[in-house]
């Protein structure tokens, strides 16, 4: 099974594959330059920073602590932008990539960690040019800190923003396309990510993890009888009966249609028995009033186990199901396991 798939840490691995670029083209260029005004000291930082630029090329796309890592690089990075601001044989433009700081970290670090980097390192840059160009000539220092405190202010202000929303979108996005929305459970890709997750903690502790697979019983009767809105009706609440008898740490999705399936962690497959038992007496004598009047709904279900009944997905999926379709068979309402045979 491959791995769920993270956008975000996709977008910042080009980012910061972007900044590196970035830092190696104006590495050479300002190592050039600042060799021809005699300053070598920051020709040696300029060389050094742009051949670990190069390094972390190579290892940016492999590695899966890219915070970390990006981390380390920005720290020196935007110290050697403060020693450069230091030195009072600098320009006095190289004030305006103050502006740059709140760009970058955003876009590498995410809200809270952008906007701690970026008042930290803008305060200092700032406070670094009044101590050193000032007293040169104080009306036109003032006016230009002015100037470059308000648009590097502004453009924290709109980084903030834009992180915050985009932050927003894209976990409302991820909530629409792994969540049912009839039901409100997860749905078949939630679940595909949520194992996926679970399998390697199950293998990593030696713990046990199973899977439930539940089927409505005579679902279509009700469609049928009481029409469409109605049966809408009866999965939410099938689906609201079932999450009141599960743990927190377990996952109720709904997979189509009547066909539902609970994963449940740190659960062998008797405990995962005895759990659909549970749910399946609860539904049971937890009737849904239909025009004032009880309708009593059951299921069936079957049992999957990691390990015993294969280590995919798919594995656990086919085995539970075809032990629903023997509890079916038996005359539903029942449960069905490895352990535990249909009754008829």
């Amino acid at each position: 099974m491959l791995a769920p798939i993270d956008h975000t840490d996709q977008s910042r691995r080009r980012m910061f594959k972007t900044l590196l670029w970035v830092t190696m083209c104006f590495g050479v260029l300002f190592s050039i330059f600042n060799a021809t005004r005699g300053l070598w000291l920051l020709v040696g930082i300029e060389v050094v920073y742009t051949a670990l630029a190069l390094y972390m090329l190579v290892v940016v796309e492999r590695t899966r602590h890219l915070k970390t890592l990006t981390i380390v690089y920005l720290i020196p990075f935007l110290g050697v932008m403060m020693a450069t601001l230091a030195n009072p044989d600098t320009s006095v433009g190289i004030f305006a990539w103050i502006q740059t700081i709140p760009i970058i970290l955003y876009l590498l670090l995410g809200l809270r960690l952008g906007l701690i980097g970026s008042l930290i390192f803008v305060s200092l840059g700032l406070y670094i040019y009044t101590q050193h160009y000032t007293e040169k000539n104080p009306s036109d220092s003032i006016g230009f800190l002015l100037d470059i405190g308000m648009a590097t202010l502004a453009i924290t202000v709109f980084s903030h923003t834009y992180e915050h929303t985009r932050a927003q979108t894209e976990k409302r996005l991820i909530e629409l396309i792994s969540t049912d929305y009839l039901t409100g459970l997860a749905n078949r890709s939630k679940l595909t990510e949520i194992f996926y997750r679970e399998r390697a903690h199950a293998l990593r502790n030696q713990s046990p993890l199973a899977l439930v697979y539940l089927d409505i019983d005579h679902f279509k009767q009700i469609n049928d009888r009481f029409g469409h809105e109605t049966g809408d009706q009866a999965l939410r609440h099938f689906a609201s009966v079932l999450s009141q008898r599960l743990r927190s740490t377990d996952l109720l999705c709904r997979l189509g249609g009547e066909e539902f399936a609970a994963l449940l962690p740190d659960t062998s497959a008797t405990q995962a028995a005895t759990i659909a038992e549970t749910l399946r007496e609860q539904l049971a004598s937890t009737p849904m009033m239909v025009e004032d009047a009880p309708l009593q709904m059951t299921l069936s279900a079957g049992v999957a186990s990691l390990g015993q009944d294969g280590e995919r997905l798919d594995q656990l999926m086919s085995a539970a199901d075809k032990r629903t379709y023997a509890a079916k068979r038996a005359g539903r309402n029942q449960v069905v396991s490895a352990e535990r045979p249909a009754l008829g």
